[in-house]
């Protein structure tokens, strides 16, 4: 085994004491690749394994001293020279990259000219585009394709499309109309209209579709392709002189399985660039390597975007794909999960680096999607999440979603059986998770669509599942923060709130606290077990848990008994000493509270009896805090930190600040400035004047710099105190105790002192608060905004999950890794 012969310390040895050897052993191994991928004799696979294993061992050495390592003369002239050693390897590639190139024309477009063919490419990019080709080479890594002529078969083609518009059936019909209907509008909502018609782009169909490993999006199971406009592709089929021709019985096979995720590693190999950058230092833009994987003329870039995504969601581990019959997901085979695991790994590295993709719409004169060569030409460019953020049918967005759905809910489904371990586990769930993010933040549409024509609780509850049994697990804090990007982006939409009314009856396989309500209880319930039950990392995640809560708050129609108290609980805990005086801007986590409480009171006062009456037992708690004084407050503060004592809970850490970074609005969308928001601009336009990348790094260097630095001692004064009581609203809540107090006090004299429950309840079921309360306030939603600190933390989590599920054998060697600590 080449993991076995070549160790770590011998590969670096063998590249600084021997490099002459190691660039003979690299450029050798990507001709024998080029070639291979000219000439793809069956009789050549095993050497073309060997090629792929000993490059897949190589890179990672090499790319230490690569474009974001410690950059080596020797290295980058290895890689990026375009003179070769071996003009095999250039003549190879030469005649590798002419099949490559596409555009929206037909297949017979212009040819380049013969001075571009003589021109020697680098071999980083031979590399990249050799193992690209090699994921669709013939009785290699899928089905043997042919292309022949079609002239023949057009009166054919005619004929059976008009047969199939003759045969359907008329409430068919109507649901493909009622479905595009559906399309329209969600295009609309999002802003993105009709497609723009150019005639000359990069296009965005796998071609040929026959060689996609998996069905899912825009393919069906018997292999057909549904992406572009589908009576424009008759007419390209038509007009065109080649059609791919693949046995649909053959397709989507397995038996490629094990040279497919060879081939995987390696590409994976090529773009572990960021691995070797300081995370403070860390640029998505420069890396050559991963440029070259994403760029515009990336061999078979559809057709392994589709292949990877459907690879993953259309992986069912339960029992259900072999009949249902206990233990019988254990017979799958190994290499098909690994493949799963792996396509997971690429895909979401191929998404992370470079500019997001444009959802607009870009079709050429046939009606398939592309991108315009402008675009596709700016530095930066990703094809893959263009690819991405331009999924818009409906049914592929059904499918997307309910692909996620199934394999998270697969990690409680697999504990919640009779029979133990009767169910396989899934181990890739967060790469599942991250590819989640991923498409929520790329794709307009697929935001829109799940939470107006799906049920969203589906996917909410093993979000809840993952964090509440990863809270005190140190090595999982990564995933409680991606659960909680995912929940605070959902959070900020009108209708997640809304659909979270729906009664929550899953049985989880966790001591989560037995309550009857809704899945607004579940992530309530969840999100206060962190606080009170989770790890201190998760200190800087406090302000998004009660974000959450608090967007979800005014469409809270009936808030059950345990939310209630937890939440009034948290508001105890928060304006405690402990809590209160651990930082100058400690007391923004009551103002969340505050406001969830009055959004509730204020919009859904009719269904949340039990938040009232636990508002009302904890009266006290509300008027210490309405009566604070100066004297008192220092009093406190001197008493719980003494001058020798540090706060353990800092409330004003800037990775805290930094971990939330939110957009004020109101229902319709509409940005609201507050005077926090203008302060922050304000500080940010002081600190940071200018737009460009090496000032963003600034930041995220300071931001490093504050947290490890020790920071003065917080003390009250009368600014702070004034400050406080401008941002607390306890003005509704003073106003509903002091109406409603009276009353309870009154029915424990009349029954001296021995009141039901219930019978309160159903006392404040009766009483109207209108005209009582203050004139209703604007109801405000935090919505999530992408920032230089959250991208940076998602590559090196990213990176750190690929990082410990590449072991076996271990692709990547941890000594030099500076994207994140390895311990």
């Amino acid at each position: 085994e080449v993991f076995e012969l070549l160790t770590p310390d011998n590969a670096r040895r063998l590249r600084d004491e021997r490099f002459d050897n190691l660039a003979t052993l690299f450029t050798q191994a990507t001709a024998q690749l080029c070639q291979i991928v000219e000439t793809p004799y069956t009789i050549y696979f095993d050497q073309a394994l060997n090629c792929v294993r000993v490059l897949t061992r190589v890179l990672p050495f090499l790319l230490e001293k690569g474009d974001l390592g410690d950059t080596d003369p020797n290295v980058e002239a290895l890689c990026w020279s375009d003179h070769h050693a071996d003009g095999a390897a250039a003549a190879a590639a030469a005649a590798g990259s002419k099949k490559n190139r596409r555009s929206d024309d037909n297949d017979d477009e212009e040819e380049e000219d013969d001075d571009e063919d003589d021109n020697q490419e680098p071999l980083a990019l031979l590399v990249v585009h050799a193992a690209m080709h090699m994921l669709f080479l013939p009785q290699f890594t899928c089905e043997f394709y042919e292309e022949e002529d079609e002239n023949d078969s057009d009166e054919e083609s005619d004929a059976s499309f008009d047969d199939e518009d003759g045969a359907e059936d008329e409430d068919v019909i109507m649901d493909k109309k009622r479905v595009a209907k559906a399309d329209q509008e969600s295009h609309a909502e999002a802003g993105l209209g009709k497609p723009r018609r150019i005639r000359k782009g990069v296009r965005l169909t796998p071609h040929p579709a026959g060689i996609v490993w998996a069905p899912g999006v825009g393919f069906t199971n018997d292999g057909k392709c549904s992406i572009g406009n589908e009576s424009s592709q008759y007419r390209r089929q038509r007009t065109n002189k080649s059609k791919t021709v693949h046995n649909p019985e053959a397709a989507y096979t397995r038996k490629y399985d094990k040279n497919r995720i060879e081939v995987l590693r390696l590409l994976l190999a090529t773009c572990s660039d960021p691995l070797f950058s300081p995370a403070d230092e860390y640029n998505p833009l420069a890396s050559r390597w991963m440029s070259v994987a994403v760029a515009a003329d990336a061999p078979n870039a559809p057709c392994l975007f589709y292949s990877l995504l459907n690879t993953v969601i259309s992986y069912d581990p339960s029992n259900s794909s072999f009949g249902g019959v206990p233990y019988s997901s254990k017979l799958a085979s190994d290499s098909h999960v690994k493949l799963v695991d792996l396509s997971a790994q690429v895909l979401c590295v191929l998404l992370d680096c470079g500019l997001s993709g444009d959802p607009l719409p870009v079709e050429n004169q046939y009606g398939e999607p592309v991108v315009s060569l402008t675009e596709a030409q700016k530095r930066g460019f990703n094809i893959f999440r263009s690819l991405l953020a331009r999924i818009s049918d409906g049914k592929d967005l059904n499918t997307l979603y309910r692909g996620f759905v199934r394999l998270l809910r697969h990690t409680f489904e697999s504990k919640n059986t009779l029979l133990p371990s009767s169910q396989s586990k899934l181990e890739c769930y967060q790469e599942i998770l991250i590819l989640l993010w991923k498409t929520l933040e790329e794709n307009p549409l697929f935001l829109d669509f799940i939470l107006t024509r799906c049920d969203i609780c589906e996917l909410v509850v093993p979000i809840c599942y993952l964090m509440y049994t990863s809270r005190q697990d140190s090595s999982k804090i990564g995933l409680v923060h991606l659960c909680t990007f995912i929940l605070l982006k959902l959070s900020g939409e009108r209708s997640f709130g809304v659909s979270l009314n729906r009664p929550f009856r899953t049985k989880l396989p966790c001591d989560l606290p037995l309550f009857s309500g809704s899945h607004a209880d579940l992530v309530s319930i969840t999100l206060h077990k962190m606080i009170v039950n989770g790890s201190y990392r998760l200190v800087p995640l406090y302000s998004c848990f009660l974000t959450v809560v608090c967007n979800i708050s005014p469409y809270w129609r009936s808030m059950s008994l345990v939310s209630s108290v937890k939440l009034v609980n948290l508001f105890e805990l928060f304006s405690s000493p402990k809590f209160l005086y651990s930082g100058e801007k400690a007391y923004k986590h009551l103002a969340l509270l505050l406001e969830i409480f009055n959004n509730i009171i204020q919009y859904q006062y009719n269904g949340n009896q039990h938040l009232v009456y636990a508002i009302v037992r904890r009266k006290d708690a509300f008027g210490k805090l309405a009566s604070l004084t100066l004297p008192k407050a220092i009093q406190q503060c001197s008493k719980v930190f003494p001058a020798h004592l540090q706060p353990e809970y800092d409330a004003d850490a800037a990775e805290q600040v930094a971990a939330l970074s939110i957009q004020d609005v109101d229902e319709t969308g509409n940005p609201i400035e507050s005077a926090d928001s203008r302060e922050d601009k304000s500080s940010k336009r002081a600190d940071n004047p200018a737009k460009s990348w090496e000032s963003n790094e600034e930041t995220v260097v300071s931001v490093g710099s504050s947290v490890a630095g020790v920071k003065e001692r917080f003390t009250p004064s009368e600014s702070w105190l004034a400050e406080l009581r401008s941002s607390l609203p306890l003005e509704t809540v003073n106003r509903l105790l002091q109406h409603l107090v009276p009353v309870v006090d009154d029915m424990c004299e009349r029954q001296n002192g021995v009141v039901d429950e219930t019978d309160i309840l159903e006392v404040f079921k009766d009483i109207t608060m209108v005209g009582l309360l203050p004139v209703p306030h604007a109801i405000v939603i935090r919505k999530y905004q992408p920032n230089q600190y959250t991208s940076i933390w998602f590559t090196a989590f990213m990176w750190g999950v690929v990082f410990l599920r590449c072991q076996q054998p271990p692709i990547f060697d941890m000594e030099c890794i500076q994207l994140f600590q390895v311990s």
